[in-house]
């Protein structure tokens, strides 16, 4: 009973609501949350917002409440909380002020929640379905560019995965089935930083399988088809790696 009592005086001393008392209205939780969520207090923000979801999404707060308790969990780095919050706002309130921004955070939270490359990578395939729904129906979004960056560094990601499942067949001499691997990156993701280091790895595995002519004539298709990448080094570089393993 005492320690009610010290809880009590407490709480009323701080003059901020008491997370059990649910004689509160529901304006003075969201005014509480609102500024423990300016003072970046995301954990103590989402209690109350998370009150005000849960028992008065009825309300004209209700839609304000589940925004900020989304936002409360992303800026707290709670990324698969805030998904599910977002994608529930999105899902539920079609003509909110807030959908862009929350289809945005999805986007964002789907990227932070992508694995790294040498683990599955469906998410990452989710990621870009989303960013690219999402510039599709926001061409003029404030967020475009940084949409753009996501999905290159999304794609980047897919290739390197690739790259380095044909690293794998390359170190187990299974040539044919390294070359399988470095022609996605090649076809799939012409745009990433590996597309150079994969039309060279082909090469190389030509080459070890005795197939110099054909190296030779697929170095001569790339030069033949103005790759950016091919420049003077490239072709150096390919040259010798002919020339070393034939």
């Amino acid at each position: 009973m005492r320690i009610y009592a010290l809880l009590s005086v407490f709480i009323i001393g701080c003059g901020i609501s008491n997370p059990f008392d649910d004689n509160i209205p529901y304006k003075t939780r969201f005014d509480d949350g609102l500024s423990f969520f300016e003072d970046e207090k995301y954990v103590k923000a989402s209690q109350e917002f998370n009150i005000i979801v849960e028992r008065a999404s009825h309300t004209d707060l209700g839609d304000d409440a589940l925004f900020f308790l989304a936002e409360s969990y992303f800026l707290n780095k709670d990324y698969d909380l805030a998904l599910i919050e977002f994608e529930k706002l999105v899902s539920r309130m079609g003509f909110s002020p807030y959908i862009e921004k929350s289809r945005w955070r999805i986007c964002e939270t789907l990227m932070f929640l992508s694995p790294n490359y040498y683990h599955d990578q469906d998410s990452s395939q989710k990621a870009i379905a989303q960013i690219q729904d999402f510039l599709d129906d926001y061409p003029n979004s404030e967020h475009s560019k940084d949409a753009d960056s996501l999905i290159a560094e999304l794609r980047n990601r897919l290739a390197e995965k690739n790259m380095e499942t044909g690293k794998l067949y390359f170190k187990l001499k299974a040539y044919d089935s390294a070359i399988v691997s470095y022609e996605i990156v090649i076809n799939e993701y012409y745009d990433s930083s590996f597309v150079k280091k994969a039309n060279l790895e082909v090469i190389r595995c030509l080459v070890l399988q005795g197939k110099s002519t054909e190296a030779n004539d697929y170095l001569k298709n790339i030069e033949n088809t103005n790759q950016s990448f091919v420049d003077e080094s490239f072709k150096e570089e390919a040259l010798n790696i002919i020339k070393e393993n034939s």
